[in-house]
């Protein structure tokens, strides 16, 4: 098989392994989108074969074309399974798993080309852990090791996987999440009240996003600031909880749960807010302080997980324990009173999204990762998986 060959000489036609990437809807699957996006750009730029990428319960119909990429869904997971081995060993030059569900496909291919680079994307909780069901996943520590490099979109998931899985901290690279900037910049707010806002899903296993903690925070807050109100975007399991704990606790008139809303009310309530809060221990990033950033809002996000890798505590918002309500509350009381701080802290989160967080600096990182697949034996000069709160 003819190949176009790199400026370094070598060749790269890029296969791509994804799972549910447009029946869902999802970090995971916006970040796959963007990296599909970056890899057509890549190929095009470079005269290269355009990237293939094998879909896994995507229906046809939901695909979005992506001009310069062979999207190919397949329905039956054995079949995509196959399907994936024998592309990845025939004609792969790099071959990328977009889930460590997909770890299986590495050693078999490993088999039939024990040189080829194998690049895997991960996230956050699918690799903190070691998966518990009885079913081929449960072997993911054996097939992972086949893996050539784990692109991952923070420090603190990588560390964790690296621990957890028992993987050499030098197969670590970081890809952080990105967005993009709004049509329009965010204007002058015309704020009524004070009004803390917090968009996370709440499903019985969205507990750690501690939704919780932050209304203790508001019974502790109500009679210092009469116009507070909290305002919860997302639904699930877990709202009847919550509204059962601002009943208890005498804030559910402080308290607006908006649930599931389309992007112009979700706007009109990034509009109305003070300050976004969401002290999650279970961030395996944080796109969401990203997305508040880009609004103009300061944040205050957890101690624990990733977040605190995104956010620079007292500059662009503050991190905060989990399970200390009362620094919660006087976080909050913070921004709410201080206009110009929370000001001031919004528009230094804003321009640390223009500087590290849009789409051409997840170009440049997953460029640089692939180049290095690419040309092997030269390394990086950052450290594998550093991270800073530049």
């Amino acid at each position: 098989m003819d190949r176009v060959l790199t400026s370094s000489g070598k060749p790269e036609r890029i296969v791509i392994c994804a799972l549910q990437t447009y029946s869902k809807i999802g970090g995971l699957q916006n970040f796959n989108r963007r990296a599909f996006q970056a890899l057509a750009e890549r190929a095009q730029l470079r005269g290269q074969p355009n990237p293939a990428a094998l879909l896994s319960g995507d229906e046809p119909a939901s695909i979005t074309p992506i001009p310069g990429i062979e999207f190919i869904p397949v329905k039956d997971s054995l079949i995509f399974l196959s399907k994936a081995v024998w592309r990845g060993a025939r004609e792969a030059d790099i071959l990328i798993l977009c889930h460590v569900r997909l770890a299986i496909i590495a050693p078999v291919v490993r088999l039939l080309r024990p040189k080829l680079p194998i690049l895997m994307f991960v996230h956050g909780i699918e690799v903190w852990t070691r998966p518990q069901l009885p079913n081929w996943h449960y072997f993911d520590p054996w097939f992972l090791p086949a893996v050539t490099r784990v692109a991952s979109v923070s420090a603190f998931t990588g560390a964790t996987m690296s621990r957890v899985f028992k993987i050499p901290a030098g197969k670590f690279r970081l890809l952080p999440n990105a967005v993009d900037l709004l049509p329009e910049p965010p204007g002058p707010r015309k704020l009524e009240g004070a009004t803390i806002l917090c968009v996370s899903r709440l499903s019985a296993r969205d507990r750690k996003k501690n939704v919780d903690q932050v209304i203790r925070a508001i019974a502790k807050l109500k009679d210092l600031i009469p116009s507070l109100r909290f305002e919860i975007v997302g639904d699930g399991k877990l709202r009847a909880e919550l509204e059962t704990l601002a009943k208890d606790l005498g804030v559910f008139d402080k308290v607006t749960f908006l649930g599931q809303v389309e992007d112009e009310e979700l706007n009109a309530a990034y509009a109305r807010a003070t300050v976004f809060a969401m002290p999650s221990s279970k961030e395996g990033f944080g796109i969401v302080y990203l997305e508040a950033w880009l609004r103009g809002l300061p944040v205050i996000c957890s101690s624990e997980g990733a977040s605190s890798e995104v956010v620079s505590d007292g500059v662009d918002g503050f991190v905060v324990d989990p399970d200390d309500v009362s620094m919660i509350a006087d976080r909050l009381h913070r921004l709410l009173t201080q206009p110009e701080l929370a000001k001031a802290m919004g528009e230094n989160g804003l321009q640390k999204v223009r500087r590290n967080y849009l789409d051409a600096n997840f170009r440049a990182n997953l460029n640089a990762i692939l180049d290095e697949l690419v040309d092997e034996g030269t390394p990086r000069a950052p450290a594998p998986c550093e991270v800073g709160n530049a």
